[in-house]
């Protein structure tokens, strides 16, 4: 496999087992995936979403009166704890700090390190983060890791019915996210940002399940996986 340079963005959803446990298992898998990437000469970014932590956070904001805004900058905390959570995981293998502006992921990315980072700003998921990374970047792949194991025509958790999709373009991919609600730690197969970055740049994009961190490697080496977005 020639070296790449990939752009993988998980939730934190997928860090976590039930009642809010971190599976270290999990995390452990997708650690030695990385590093295994990182070792084979690939170049790797990654974003991490805030999950069942944001969600936490944001239920007791919610219950305080908070504004959306001040939810949002609570969302993007949550991330970057979860963000240095995988950098001591790497050790020596990434860039130390979690980057907190695009200037910062621009210079950490300047490194043979692996970046890892969370939430920029307030109103951005960290999936339009992933997004403008891979675009700014030249990503030759961006992995997005959830808790679907495709994307379906709608929403499998409430359709029994719904059938998964192996291809598909930019567009009609935005036209399922477009019938997401989008609110704060509430981004749940991608955001309409993300999708817009996505097509305008011809992003080639993979979202595939993260309970099973082989998917990653599947990912990165072409094999069929999840499904596959294009311009």
């Amino acid at each position: 496999m020639s070296s790449k340079k990939i752009v993988l963005k998980f939730g934190g959803s997928v860090l976590y087992k039930e009642n809010m446990v971190l599976n270290v298992d999990i995390i452990k898998e997708i650690v030695d995936k990385i590093t295994t990437l990182h070792a084979e000469g690939n170049k790797i970014a990654i974003v991490v979403g805030g999950g069942k932590l944001a969600r936490v956070i944001i239920q007791a904001s919610d219950v305080l009166g908070h504004v959306n805004t001040f939810k949002d900058i609570l969302a993007v905390e949550s991330t970057r704890i979860h963000a240095l959570l995988i950098i001591a995981s790497l050790n020596n293998k990434a860039y130390l700090l979690v980057p907190r502006s695009f200037e910062e992921i621009g210079k950490a990315l300047s490194t043979d390190k692996i970046v890892v980072t969370g939430g920029l700003q307030p109103g951005q998921s960290t999936n339009a983060v992933a997004a403008l990374i891979a675009e700014y970047w030249g990503a030759d792949l961006l992995i997005n890791l959830t808790d679907v194991d495709k994307v379906y025509d709608k929403d499998p958790a409430k359709y029994a019915d719904a059938k998964a999709i192996d291809e598909m373009t930019a567009n009609e991919f935005m036209a399922i996210v477009d019938t997401q609600n989008e609110e704060p730690g509430k981004y749940k197969l991608f955001d309409k940002v993300g999708c817009e970055i996505i097509r305008r740049s011809n992003i080639k994009l993979i979202v595939t399940s993260g309970s099973d961190p082989n998917n990653i490697i599947k990912a990165a080496k072409g094999e069929p996986v999840g499904t596959l977005i294009h311009g």
